[in-house]
């Protein structure tokens, strides 16, 4: 499985780079080399972390570079946002977005350690849009992939956000 990152700031190659340690196929795209170049290589991701600038605003967060990001995955695909938006944020996005899984995933890396916690996280949680079969799905693949922790939360993308 070829699992996409878009953006390669802080949480994103740290992401990116646990996963290529437990094996998987990462394909990374930012809008610096060496990344630039894998834009198109996206859409053969089935499932795609999206861990890019979120600016705040006097309303709350621009979030549209998550936006212009979703638009580079393909349909069907998994889309997992783990940059900082506001509650509500997530289902706006899945609504803008029906042809694929918007689900909410927070993370909790510290700068000076964020390789291990990256790899270890002190917990997983996965918040789905809506209560359907499809994003319960999509939300234990994305449990089965991340890397183990003893506390995993699949909940609704609201509760998610406020982490």
């Amino acid at each position: 499985m070829q699992i996409g990152f878009i953006g390669q700031g802080f949480v994103g190659k740290n992401i990116a780079d646990d996963f290529e340690r437990r094996g998987y196929d990462a394909v990374r795209y930012s809008l610096e080399a060496p990344y630039m170049e894998n834009k198109a290589k996206i859409a053969d991701c089935e499932v795609v972390f999206i861990a890019v600038p979120t600016p705040s605003t006097v309303d709350g967060f621009d979030v549209s570079i998550v936006e212009q990001s979703i638009n580079l995955v393909s349909k069907g695909a998994i889309v997992v946002v783990k940059s900082t938006v506001l509650p509500g944020t997530s289902q706006k996005l899945q609504d803008a977005h029906p042809d694929k899984v918007v689900l909410f995933s927070p993370e909790f890396l510290c700068e000076a350690t964020a390789a291990y916690d990256a790899a270890n996280p002190m917990l997983n949680v996965i918040g789905v849009s809506y209560d359907s079969a499809g994003h319960r799905k999509a939300a234990a693949t994305i449990k089965d992939i991340l890397p183990q922790s003893e506390h995993n939360f699949i909940v609704s993308a609201q509760a998610a956000e406020l982490f």
